[in-house]
């Protein structure tokens, strides 16, 4: 056990040593029905809103900011009848004079605007007190419904139809068969449903809908063409209307169908494969799938990934819940009492060209994502989940999912999903199977290069007692030209080192080495920054080397931890200590992880990483750290596991030479062919017989490896 130790405090916005946490919160309503998250007090962190159709009542809590707990207080609005759908959005209000449900001047503030089911009206309240600084949630009602020209509602959005910059309205009617459109009007300050209040008039368009059982509906720019589409799921299919408003003058078009199932339940609009084009994302509980359509350009459809979910899939969110810069989905299956996480992993890059109007912006061909949708994780939430949320509701760099469940009268938000320790499958971004990868994008090609011994002379050292031979013994070419930094290490635990790369795009590059100076491309992680350093070492002691990436220049870290098979069971994100020049990890210890030594003005500090992520400093520094320097460039690397066998090694393009210096004093010097000149250099045991190796990085991505032998003078 580490003693002479104290516990970081981590503030907010300082990111998850977490990990997933579960944090259950009681409504005080009956039968949430819808779900959303907002910032509706504007202070930068966004709040939940509920549904809750038997009690007529929406609950809002307010986020409090805190680490792994967000949500304590509530507050609750009540209706004259039973909500069953939620929006928010911004509207702009006139000056009134009817305080405090108003403000004396013209005020844009975020609002829920609710559709209610057998009275079926359209309410809007801002659930902020209305005096500066606007922070405070306060409760309300019970909010009058007026009864508006429909049978019933299952459905709203809202979005400017019209282009005059201003919140507009859609409702789905289920029964009657038809979608009506409320405006609002900028010139008259004339938002489309009135603020703290009820909506009296009738529609500003009605569109009708063929077939039988129309649930839901969704609002994105489908063509491309700046005007905001339509697609309402009805019975089995999907619907698309186009929007071809012409001088401020609504209209739509039913532009495409596309038949996917029996009952369309709920779906997520998002662009999947990073082709400029709106996508869907489709839950089918009678079916018993989710369906992800692919949108074509020019009104055409194509059914993608489809996974079978025989769990009542009742409620699908799109979000990026493990940062590998694609889009991701989580499905709430009612019946199974469960959400589910699905991933997207990039597999290739396609091209696809299409008539399309957008083509004078997107040349032609267009690059597209080949993907694949996996399914991760189930997590167990209680009884009847019905609706989801995803955003980052502490601020910790992860996607965090809120889930409304129907049969407990609660919501359970789930911290991190993405970093279950039992997610099945691999990494996020890592390729398919060996046999499915693709030579270009997969395997690294090798190189000739020298074999011979490099010529070297080990140079007299006062106490030295071992000598060096280092020999050059292959370069590949992983084929990443903008890599800009690497580091080695054993992520699975087979006693090679692997190999990471930095500078492409924010994410890490990772490669399986084979013990032979080649490399398996083993898929990326997306951090969100370009590092300036990297280590690969086994920090919380459980067998498996992990990564610390971080920037100088953003003054932000990320700690992954991995755990077998390159999966990564937990991530760190947070911001730089004050003052650090550089990190080392280092064995200071008889624990078995590595301690990160941070060497900054003055001295050094210590950290030791706990077993999910938590950080622990050291009230006392080991005196030896007091000699090690920060590295000047990447071009130098430190080689060792403690201050006392520590080993500093330098690499000069101009002549070619490998330096090893130890306390400033040098001990080795070897003359190696001067190919392409080097960018980066880091150390690790690539064949497995515990003496360091060499790894340096050239420009375009080539790595040349040298084998060191230590040998008995």
């Amino acid at each position: 056990m580490r003693t002479g130790v104290l516990l970081l405090a981590l503030g907010i916005g300082a990111v998850g040593a977490w990990g997933q946490v579960f944090h259950p919160l009681e409504l005080g309503a009956i039968q949430p029905v819808a779900l959303l998250a907002a910032d509706l007090n504007r202070d930068g962190f966004p709040d939940l809103a509920v549904a809750c159709h038997s009690s007529n009542a929406v609950v809002v809590f307010e986020n409090t900011r805190a680490p792994g707990a967000s949500f304590k207080d509530k507050v609750q609005w009540t209706l004259e009848d039973a909500p069953v759908a939620l929006a928010a959005g911004l509207f702009m209000d006139p000056p009134c004079t009817a305080a405090p449900a108003c403000l004396p001047y013209t005020a844009v503030l975020p609002s829920l605007v609710v559709a209610t089911q057998y009275q079926p009206g359209l309410v809007r309240f801002t659930p902020v007190e209305t005096k500066a600084p606007f922070l405070k949630l306060v409760p309300g009602g019970p909010l009058k419904v007026e009864v508006l020209p429909f049978t019933t509602f299952t459905h709203l959005a809202l979005a400017d139809f019209d282009q005059d910059g201003t919140t507009d309205v859609a409702v789905l009617d289920g029964i009657s068969m038809k979608v009506g459109f409320y405006l609002g009007a900028r010139a008259k300050l004339a938002p489309a449903v009135p603020a703290q209040g009820s909506l009296a008039r009738p529609p500003d368009l009605s569109l009708a809908l063929d077939g039988r059982d129309p649930y839901f509906l969704g609002v994105g720019d489908f063509d491309r063409d700046g005007l905001v589409d339509l697609v309402v799921s009805v019975d089995g299919f999907l619907v698309f209307f186009g929007n071809e408003t012409r001088e401020g003058k609504l209209q739509f078009t039913k532009k495409a169908e596309v038949k996917l199932g029996t009952k369309l339940k709920a779906f997520a609009l998002a662009d999947f494969n990073r082709d400029g084009y709106v996508d869907v994302a489709v839950v089918d509980p009678e079916f018993g799938a989710l369906t992800v359509v692919l949108n074509r350009g020019c009104w055409r459809f194509e059914r993608g990934a489809r996974l079978k979910l025989d769990g009542g899939p009742v409620a699908v969110v799109a979000a990026d819940f493990d940062r590998n810069g694609l889009l991701d989905l989580a499905v709430a299956e009612k019946d199974a009492n469960r959400v589910v996480l699905i991933l997207q992993e990039l597999v290739d890059l396609g091209k696809v060209e299409r008539p399309d109007p957008a083509t004078h912006t997107v040349p032609a061909p267009e690059r597209v994502d080949l993907t694949a949708f996996r399914m991760a994780h189930a997590f167990e939430v209680g009884r009847a989940p019905v609706a989801l949320a995803a955003e980052d509701f502490d601020h910790d760099g992860m996607v965090d999912l809120a889930v409304a469940l129907h049969g407990e009268n609660k919501v359970g938000v789930i911290y991190n999903p993405a970093l279950c320790r039992d997610c099945a499958g691999r990494i996020p971004g890592q390729a398919r199977a060996a046999e499915e990868k693709t030579p270009e994008a997969q395997t690294p090609s090798p190189e000739e290069g020298p074999t011979a011994s490099s010529a070297g002379r080990a140079l007299e050292a006062s106490g030295a007692s071992s000598a060096w031979a280092v020999e050059e013994v292959s370069r590949v070419n992983l084929r990443q030209p903008g890599a800009r930094l690497l580091a080695a290490g054993d992520l699975n635990g087979d006693g090679k080192a692997d190999l990471v790369l930095a500078g492409v795009d924010r994410k890490l590059l990772l490669y399986q080495g084979l013990g032979t100076g080649e490399f398996l491309a083993k898929g990326d992680l997306y951090v969100g920054f370009d590092p300036d350093r990297l280590l690969v070492a086994d920090f919380d002691g459980d067998g498996h080397a992990d990564v610390l990436a971080l920037s100088f220049a953003t003054r932000e870290m990320a700690l992954l931890l991995f755990a077998k098979d390159f999966t990564v069971a937990l991530g760190t994100f947070r911001s730089l200590p004050a003052g650090v020049k550089d990190v080392l990890a280092l064995q200071l210890d008889a624990s078995k992880g590595r301690e990160l030594v941070w060497l900054k003005e003055g001295g050094a500090m210590v950290w030791s990483v706990g077993p999910k992520g938590t950080f622990l400093e050291w009230s006392r520094v080991p005196a030896a750290l007091a000699q090690i320097s920060p590295r000047p460039s990447p071009l130098y690397a430190y080689a060792g596991s403690s201050p006392a066998d520590l080993l500093l090694v330098h690499y000069s393009n101009n002549p070619g030479e490998l330096s090893f210096l130890r306390d400033g004093r040098p001990l080795a010097l070897f003359q190696v062919a001067q190919e392409a000149p080097l960018l980066a250099l880091s150390t690790g045991d690539l064949d497995g017989d515990g003496v360091f190796d060499l790894l340096g990085l050239e420009e375009g991505g080539g790595v040349r490896l040298w084998r060191v032998r230590k040998e008995a003078p």
